[in-house]
């Protein structure tokens, strides 16, 4: 017999095992519940913030754009009152945009290029799933072994 509650004056009730069980299911799926609630409660205050906080940038980068537009306006119009025809202006304005677009994708090319895949991340995942899987990797590093890349000493957890 178990007693349900704290005080031993109450007299133990009669639950089977099975009945416990459900009862702890029950307040475990109570709690997760509850929990999940919680989440998206605040879930959807952060999503509300975040939808307005995309709606000003989304503001901010059309003005500024339009701005740029407009800079570039400028541009080729400064370049007419400096004395060249209208249209030299824009194609002036327009080459030097071509000219940096291109220097700007050389740059991301050969950036690109020296990516490499992260190693290290692919190797801690791939012994993770071996582990779960319950294989071992051969070539495990050992205590001596990190210590010794950290230290530079060679010590020997092992006692001979």
């Amino acid at each position: 017999m178990i007693n349900t509650t704290n005080e031993p004056s109450t007299p133990p009730t009669q639950r089977s095992i099975g009945e416990l069980v459900q009862s702890i299911r029950d307040e475990l799926l109570g709690v997760v519940h509850h929990e999940i609630d919680i989440a998206k409660k605040e879930l959807t205050a952060l999503a509300i913030k975040a939808g307005i906080i995309a709606a000003c940038a989304a503001v901010l980068l059309f003005l500024l754009l339009s701005a740029w537009v407009m800079l570039l306006f400028a541009a080729a119009t400064g370049l007419e009152a400096a004395g060249l025809p209208l249209w030299a202006g824009y194609l002036i304005v327009a080459g030097v945009f071509i000219v940096l677009g291109l220097v700007a994708g050389l740059v991301a090319f050969l950036v690109s290029k020296r990516l490499k895949a992260p190693e290290v991340t692919i190797e801690t995942a791939q012994s993770a799933v071996q582990a779960v899987q319950g294989k071992r990797r051969s070539n495990t590093v050992s205590y001596d072994d990190t210590f010794e890349e950290l230290y530079g000493k060679k010590v020997s957890a092992r006692t001979e």
